[in-house]
């Protein structure tokens, strides 16, 4: 038993250094894609920014006799941005509490149908509402603000029949850091209700729902203890197709569990589990009494071999009798005396360098 135990322990750190692996081997692509992505961009900018200032500088050394620019391939989209540069990097997941730590991080405490204020650019000051949050890359969009004429591609204009327009003027993504929430507060004192600009917004009351597996929270303003409410989101529509399950079979009951049987089925339990996985832990009673018998037969089989003689084991078996037999031996005078000798001819060679020593440096002095 004490082999599966350790089977299953090697199983799991052998997977848990796969996944660390893997994760890593994922983190260095995201950062390879992103750091293309980022360049490609920059090339792009730089690229559009050349172009813009030798325009320019054609226009002011021609004056009169500058070229249109507005004619040929450019004719209908002159002026205009392309959609790429639209789509900013995303942000690792690592960084994502780092740079969006003024509005909450992961649990972000704006959301869409928020109205809020701009803090930057040409419309700063405006009030609009949220219409689309990109988490990932830290943006939003804002109804009517940051308006931007996006060129439209031709395969795009042949998948969209309804729309044949090269131009359309759309929201611009806007950092989240940019815009601040707006929030109708009354006055205490007044009584009076205005839209007040909230600089900051605390997340508090975090539940995780199991069955939607998504964690949901209470944004509060700090100091005056206010929770601001989430925007109401329009229910998304169900469509009903011939494939899907009718709520009565769904509510049907197929099983009723009995005290002669166990809730669960032996045969369900095995397909969760996986009866035959090197990860398992819980196992079957009589494949944990063949196992348990299985360690009974090698403890038994060392035992045995420990208790087998060899030659070699008789040989020493007979000396250790024979030496035990002898007994302990006894010391006579003459022994003794002998020793004493031994000793005292030792300690006069130990002596002697030492007095040899102090003599020569008598003699030397």
């Amino acid at each position: 038993m004490q082999k599966v135990i350790r089977r299953t322990l090697f199983a799991e750190q052998q997977a848990a250094r796969r996944l660390a692996r893997k994760k890593e081997k994922t983190d260095r692509i995201w950062k390879r894609l992103s750091r293309r992505e980022t360049q490609m961009a920059r090339q792009d900018e730089v690229k559009n920014l050349k172009a813009a200032q030798l325009a320019r500088h054609e226009d002011w050394e021609l004056g009169p006799l500058a070229p249109r620019r507005d004619v040929g391939d450019d004719k209908d989209t002159y002026g205009t941005v392309d959609q790429s540069q639209l789509r900013f990097p995303k942000i690792h997941r690592s960084k994502i509490d780092e740079v969006l730590k003024n509005v909450g991080g992961r649990y972000l405490n704006l959301a869409k149908g928020d109205r809020v204020v701009l803090l930057e650019g040409g419309d700063k000051g405006k009030i609009g509402k949220i219409i689309d949050i990109d988490s990932s890359r830290g943006m939003c969009k804002v109804e009517g603000l940051n308006m931007v004429d996006v060129a439209i591609p031709k395969w795009m204009l042949e998948m969209d029949k309804e729309d044949s327009r090269p131009v359309r003027t759309m929201e611009g993504p806007v950092s989240l850091t940019a815009v601040r929430l707006v929030y109708p507060l009354t006055d205490t004192a007044t009584g009076e209700t205005r839209d007040v600009i909230v600089k900051k917004l605390v997340n508090t009351a975090f539940f995780f729902n199991k069955e939607l597996k998504r964690t949901h929270w209470k944004r509060v303003i700090p100091g005056l203890n206010i929770v601001v409410p989430w925007p109401k989101q329009e229910p998304v529509e169900k469509k009903e197709y011939n494939i899907d399950t009718v709520r009565l079979d769904v509510e049907t009951k197929t099983f009723v569990p009995t005290l002669l049987r166990p809730p669960m089925p032996s045969s369900v339990i095995d397909e969760l589990r996986n009866k035959y996985s090197k990860f398992r832990t819980r196992h079957d009673p009589e494949y944990i009494e063949a196992k348990m018998e299985e360690d009974h037969e090698a403890e038994a089989k060392k035992k045995q071999l420990a208790e087998m003689r060899t030659p070699l084991k008789e040989i020493n078996r007979r000396e250790r009798k024979l030496r035990k037999a002898k007994g302990k031996g006894t010391l006579t005078a003459e022994m003794l005396e002998r020793i004493g000798k031994v000793i005292a001819q030792t300690k006069q060679l130990a002596i002697a360098p030492k007095e040899s020593s102090i003599e020569g440096a008598a003699i030397a002095a």
